[in-house]
């Protein structure tokens, strides 16, 4: 008995490695997209702006310097985050 690849086959094989391409490169996209998006958020961050870390805690934005934000997150309690921690502003449902 012989095996050999029937042009069937193998134009499925084509078709499953171009969708495999076709999702890697969609996948890339919406990666960049997304850091394009965060980094647009920690540069327009401001004193005053609510906001939830990646961690989950929510703060309020006292100071900012290049690469760390303090924020107030209760009455006398100001902790340090690093930009990158912040997830987005954060508004009341």
């Amino acid at each position: 008995m012989t095996t050999h690849t029937t042009h069937g086959t193998s134009t499925l094989y084509w078709v499953f490695f171009a969708v495999l391409i076709g999702m890697t490169i969609w996948m890339f996209m919406q990666q960049s997209r997304n850091q394009k998006n965060r980094q647009k958020l920690q540069n327009s961050l401001q004193k005053g702006d609510q906001v939830v870390t990646v961690g989950g805690l929510i703060g309020t934005v006292a100071s900012i310097d290049d690469k760390v934000v303090v924020l107030k997150i209760a009455d006398d309690v100001k902790i340090k985050v690093l930009k990158t921690g912040i997830g987005g502003k954060y508004q009341d449902a």
